[in-house]
């Protein structure tokens, strides 16, 4: 380690003259402006425009920059809150999933040792005017959050160092302030010893990005509190007891008198009780109220009752206020099961990074509603802070919503957690004590926080010990999680990151899981794969992380919420994760989404310097995109996934003669009379038959019978008929409108018949010719060269802008890469590569050419495709125009696609299709789409990942149209019980692939369409690779074969 010169650099030094951390909460003279949560007078905000200065390098800083006289004309301004890199300061965003940025060292004897050439320094300065009603009080500077590390100073003078990037630095001020105008500067360092505790896998931002403000209190105040609502065992009444600490700033000893209040929502006031001591001079006095409250209304995720705490000081002659909201509930892990209110929780969660693609860090509010309202709208339940403590915002509305908070601390030394950070190592000890301290003690009154977390991705060690010692003395009524504790000595829960199925399986068998020599790899490396004896299964089990939604991902989702629904000691899960983190370049041809490699060059690198990854990872790339959402807050597919399989309403058919089906109420307080039962059959896509189902409900964690009462002898003959039953509110909420669907289930009460169609018209002429055959009908005509369909004329018009070909690619998902992407130069030599080779390549022959009675032509193409046997094809072309293509082969390795591909002029825009929709689905991933008759446009079916790859896929498809604005075009058709899938853009495959970034995506005047049997799975066990389950792999060395149909629409 080089010589520590600066706090920066020596783990020693967490603070100077920073304040304890506390609750958030305003003092008010009038006890109704408290309640009611009035702009308080005695805060003042400071964000704004500040003046700011940016470097790199410690030489030539501007000297003296925070006195008065100091000349910043020439300075620039920024937006507090806000991040460097999102206002052109000059600093660049890195990306890291898993390491450090070149200037910090991991080398284990030079650790920490920031390069003093690389470290970056923002300078702030700027005024204002101490409100008159500031004066004579206790004034405190409060910025809410910073990375990574503070100094600030006021009127000329130092007033205190802080680390601790993502909670509060809060310092009194009050010997540095005068009347009148006043000078705040701050020195934001974007690396300091504390950013080796701070390597969260996201963007690597700094600056100061929450809310900074002045607040004061009066000299003898209510400093912190915190109330706790211990349930009976009936988990009807509350032992609530309030814990007051006063803090004395004069002085002499003052008397003091503390009531604490209760409000419900209608304003009726409870009386907890009063406390009166003397509080000695200079000193912090703890005071307790305690009292039984009989039956309030209990807060829960469905039932969000919050209640106000009123608490009122008599001191020094005067009185003042301060109230925060609360709620009544218990939570506790008794056995195998983690208990909320006496019942059992099942965690329907997702990992949630605090993220905006235009402002990083600095996340407006309307995020908040916005996100919030798109977890309620998706049966979201619970929320793990990924990876630290968010803004305290967050939590309020989290409160209001309903949600169950992991409050993560922000504590995680991925890249260097083998190597002593924290471990068990005395250096690290202070720094994570107060990290954990300080998120307890901001945020332990609020109802949303179930549980807290020590940390992420940080290795084992007794300094996690001391954390949760740390934190227990503060709160007693939580657990506490940790995926990375080896022995069980800190965790209340066992937790297990991205399970594949058989360690699954193992774990819902409660079978013990042992650690193989590549997790042993792993584990040096990134993991903290631990191996689970068989006696350690007395506590719950949760997956802080699964599910990985890199992109086009999440398959399998629903197999994991079976697995959770049928074990009681399986408590659910975090999906990683909520929103992409990529962020926006606003360019004139559009937005452009960037991610990790697009500022790999900007970073700065000394001479020889080796890349700066784990294992030569390329896990800084694209690995920032793993959201059900994207960074815009536009829902990815999967996002209607998670809507469907997280439901907690489920029907099952009981007896379809009759008519009896079972309703499950998964809910644990609220029965489903806020809920509208819907019902409607349709034929082929077309409504026969609807109602609504009138007095059906059921309790919580209960089910009950019900009849629908359609009339089968309504159902078309011959056509498949489906049953559709949808919950929809009955009322409009904060975060859906009245008659919003919740959730849905399907039954096929008739299935489709097979029918002989028949296809008449007069013969058609074939043409052979050396290389291929021609078929004419009456108004159309068919044109097969070397094995494809080249030409395909109806009326006079060309339909075809490239070939009818068989297709065994498919532009590569994020996770079809598998380890390849850990490295990044063996990318083009993925096996799934040699399919796309295959496509490009293959080569058709026409080996025979016959008429048929019926006046068909019947023409055998033998292919000749790399890796793919015995591949062959079967056109039927009849004589009204309709053209039956049937292909067929054997691979010899695993297959991404089996199907055939085409395209036709852009005019053909409109698709109409019967089968999953509207969203895009796969084999693996399609419980969230509906069966019925959809309508979109080519456009609308593309979706666009931040890194363009296979997308716009549907499933179970019946039949699908393509048509023009005027209705002509083609209708493609599967065989009876074989729905097909397919999928459409306005640009080639190979164009696809090709694209790193979706604005280099262009469309072009083509549809390229495909009409497939089937695709591999998309997978998202693991991050960054798919893992595919069975059944949805397409493996080698088996024959697969399909049969569709083309017809014109005239």
């Amino acid at each position: 380690m080089q010589e520590i010169r600066f706090d920066w650099e020596n783990p020693a030094v967490i603070q100077r003259h920073k304040e304890d951390g506390h609750v958030i909460a305003f003092s008010y003279s009038d006890a109704k402006d408290a309640v009611t949560r009035k702009t308080p007078d005695t805060k003042l905000s400071l964000n704004g425009s500040w003046k700011f200065h940016w470097q790199r390098g410690l030489q030539n800083e501007p000297s003296n920059f925070y006195q008065s006289d100091f000349n910043d004309t020439d300075w620039r301004t920024i937006q507090v809150p806000s991040v460097w890199q999102t206002e052109h300061t000059g600093s660049v965003p890195y990306y890291y999933a898993s390491t450090f940025p070149r200037a910090i060292s991991r080398s284990k004897h030079k650790i920490p040792t920031i390069d003093h050439d690389m470290q970056e320094i923002g300078h702030y300065r700027r005024t204002f005017t101490l409100p008159a009603n500031f004066e004579g009080k206790e004034v405190f500077l409060h910025f809410g959050a910073v990375k990574s590390a503070l100094e600030v100073y006021v009127n000329g003078k130092f007033v205190g160092y802080s680390q601790g990037s993502m909670t509060p630095h809060e310092f009194d001020v009050t010997p540095y302030l005068k009347g009148g105008e006043n000078l705040i500067c701050a020195k934001v360092y974007r690396y300091s010893d504390a950013t080796y505790i701070e390597d969260q896998d996201m963007w690597w931002l700094c600056g100061i990005y929450r809310e900074v403000y002045l607040f004061c209190e009066e000299k003898v105040c209510l400093r912190d509190f915190f109330i706790t609502t211990d349930l009976d065992e009936s988990y009807q009444d509350s032992d609530t007891n309030v814990e007051i600490t006063v803090k004395n700033y004069t002085e002499n000893a003052q008397k003091i008198k503390v009531t604490a209040e209760i409000l419900d929502r209608d304003g009726k006031k409870t009386a907890l009780g009063e406390a009166e001591t003397t509080a000695d001079g200079n000193a912090a006095t703890v005071l307790q109220i305690r009292k039984t409250v009989e039956n309030p209304l209990k807060w829960s995720v469905e039932t969000p009752n919050l209640y106000t705490l009123l608490l009122t000081l008599k001191a020094d002659g005067k009185k003042t206020f301060k109230a925060i909201r609360f709620g009544f509930k218990k939570v506790e892990i008794v056995g195998e099961r983690i208990l909320f209110n006496g019942q059992p929780m099942l965690l329907r969660g997702v990992n949630r990074h605090d993220f905006d693609p235009d402002c990083g860090w600095a996340v407006p509010k309307e995020r908040y509603y916005q996100d919030l309202d798109l977890m309620k709208r998706a049966n979201i339940n619970s929320i793990r802070t990924s990876h630290y403590p968010d803004d305290p915002f967050f939590y309020e509305l989290c409160d209001e919503y309903g949600f169950y908070v992991m409050d993560e601390c922000d504590m995680e030394s991925h890249g260097v957690r083998r190597k002593g950070v924290p471990g068990s190592n005395p250096v690290w000890t202070a720094a994570v004590v107060d990290k954990m301290e300080r998120m307890v003690l901001r945020d332990r009154n609020h109802a949303c926080v179930f549980m807290w977390s020590l940390g992420n991705e940080a290795g084992d060690g007794t300094n996690f010990a001391k954390m949760k010692e740390a934190a227990l003395r503060l709160d007693k009524t939580r657990q506490f999680h940790y995926e990375g504790d080896f022995d069980f000595t800190k965790s209340d829960v066992i937790s297990r990151m991205y399970p594949l199925k058989d360690t699954m399986d193992k774990l819902c068998n409660k079978e013990p899981i042992t650690i193989t020599l590549y997790d042993n790899i792993a584990n040096q490396l990134a993991a903290d794969s631990k191996p689970i004896p068989k006696e350690a299964y007395t506590r719950p089990v949760i997956l802080c992380e699964y599910a990985h939604a890199m992109e086009n991902s999440l398959g399998n989702f629903q197999e994991y919420m079976d697995d959770f629904e049928a074990h009681d000691h399986m408590c659910g899960g975090y999906i990683w994760d909520f929103v992409d983190q990529s962020l926006r370049l606003k360019a004139p041809d559009g937005d452009h989404w960037l991610y990790g490699t697009d500022f790999e060059k900007s970073e700065p690198r000394r001479p020889l310097q080796l890349p700066n990854t784990t294992a030569m990872t390329g896990s800084n790339t694209y690995f920032c995109a793993n959201g059900i959402i994207a960074a815009d807050r536009k829902p990815h597919p999967s996002y209607y996934e998670v809507k469907k399989v997280y439901s907690e309403i489920k029907v099952i058919e009981k007896d379809r003669d009759g008519q009896l089906f079972t309703l499950k109420n998964k809910k644990l307080f609220t029965d489903l009379s806020d809920m509208e039962f819907r019902w409607k059959v349709e034929a082929e896509g077309v409504e026969t038959e609807s109602g609504i189902c009138e007095n059906v409900n059921a309790a919580p964690l209960s089910e009950t019978d019900f009849t629908i009462p359609y009339t089968a002898e309504k159902f078309p003959a011959g056509k498949e008929c489906i049953l559709t039953v949808s919950f929809c509110h009955k009322q409009e909420s904060r975060w859906c409108e009245k008659g919003y669907e919740q959730s849905f289930d399907q039954f096929v009460l008739q299935e489709a018949s097979a029918t002989c169609t028949a296809h008449t018209g007069k013969p058609v002429a074939v043409v052979r010719s050396a290389d291929g055959v021609t078929v004419r009908g009456e108004d159309f005509s068919v044109c097969i060269k070397n094995g494809e369909i080249i030409s395909l004329v109806y009326d006079g018009k060309e339909m075809l802008r490239a070939p009818v070909k068989p297709n065994y690619f498919r532009a590569v998902t994020d996770n079809d890469l598998s380890n390849t992407n850990f490295v990044p130069y063996l990318i083009p030599f993925h096996p799934y590569y040699a399919w796309q080779r295959a496509t490009n390549g293959l080569k058709g022959k026409v080996s025979n050419a016959v008429t048929a009675a019926d006046g068909s032509a019947e023409i055998s193409v033998a292919w000749s495709a790399s890796g793919m046997k015995n591949a062959a094809s079967r056109i039927v072309v009849y004589p009204d125009g309709a053209i039956s293509v049937t292909h067929k082969g054997t691979p010899a390795r695993t297959l991404t696609r089996f199907g055939t591909q085409m395209a036709f002029d852009a005019s053909l825009e409109q698709v109409k299709w019967y089968g999953r929709g509207p969203q895009e689905t796969y084999c693996d991933r399609k419980t969230g789409g509906k069966i019925t008759l959809h309508q979109s446009t080519v456009t609308d079916l593309e979706h666009h990942y931040m890194r363009p790859q296979e997308n716009g896929n549907r499933t179970d498809v019946r039949f699908v149209e393509l048509t023009d604005r005027a209705g002509k075009g083609l209708r493609f058709t599967a065989e009876v019980g074989i729905p097909l899938q397919f999928s459409a853009w306005h640009y080639t495959q190979n164009e696809l692939e090709k694209a790193t970034h979706i604005h280099e995506l262009k469309h072009k005047d083509i549809t390229t369409f495909n009409f497939d049997l089937a695709q591999l799975g998309v997978g998202g066990d693991m991050p960054g690779d798919a893992h595919v389950r069975e059944p949805y792999i397409l493996h080698g060395k088996q024959e697969y074969a399909y049969t569709f149909t083309i017809e014109p629409i005239r």
